[in-house]
């Protein structure tokens, strides 16, 4: 019988702009300091296995990741939360831990949707009207954008409209706080880049790229 557990944890300040890669190092480091022996692969190259449930992108936060595990020796999952906890630097934080299913499939193959936070910062002057920004831009037939191939490398164009399980708008002082719920998983993945540039193309709102913030508040599963 597999000892499979998964954390739940949180992403922010700083640490955002750490690599996919190099999280995997750091939690791979922080297990063997809290001594959880982790479960390896077999063969030529042994790995831990370890992965996310869906990579974050550089420079996002996140107040809801994960990060599923296998271990050698069975642990009380509060131990893990709390070991772990104890060991993680500033802008990371274990939020719970639990156990999974021997047979159930992996997070990664059961990510269906995320929910995103965008906060684009524009000019106090700026005028405008939330519903109907929101209206017009989620009322066209079809939201097209250029997307690269990750096999062939070309690029082509693709409704992303049916990737867009909700969304909402508002204005925050300077800001214009865009709340979206997207397809996410190996199945479709729809990235808030596309999202965010598609929108403020749409409604004719220039931006800095730079300012703007998107964090990952929550990936929901296929039950």
């Amino acid at each position: 019988m597999k000892n499979r557990y998964a954390v739940r944890f949180y992403k922010d300040g700083n640490i955002r702009y750490i690599s996919h890669l190099d999280l995997l190092r750091l939690f791979k480091r922080t297990f063997k300091r809290a001594g959880i022996r982790l479960q390896y692969s077999q063969g030529f190259n042994p790995h831990p296995k370890m992965s996310f449930a869906q990579p974050l992108s550089l420079g996002y936060s996140s107040s809801s990741e994960y990060l599923e595990f296998e271990t050698q020796n069975t642990y009380s999952t509060d131990v893990i939360a709390e070991k772990l906890n104890s060991l993680m630097p500033e802008g990371l934080g274990i939020l719970s831990c639990e156990e999974l299913p021997d047979k159930e499939k992996s997070l990664a193959a059961m990510t269906e949707a995320a929910d995103y936070e965008i906060t684009i910062p524009v000019d106090d002057s700026l005028e405008i009207e939330n519903t109907d920004l929101l209206r017009e831009y989620i009322s066209q037939d079809q939201i097209k954008v250029m997307k690269r191939q990750k096999k062939s490398g070309r690029k082509i164009e693709i409704n992303i409209k049916p990737l867009i399980y909700s969304i909402s708008v508002d204005r925050r002082g300077n800001c214009i706080m865009l709340e979206a719920k997207l397809a996410a998983g190996s199945v479709s993945n729809l990235s808030p880049e596309l999202v965010l540039t598609t929108f403020c193309e749409f409604t004719d709102i220039s931006y800095d790229r730079a300012t703007v913030a998107i964090k990952r508040k929550e990936i929901y599963f296929i039950k």
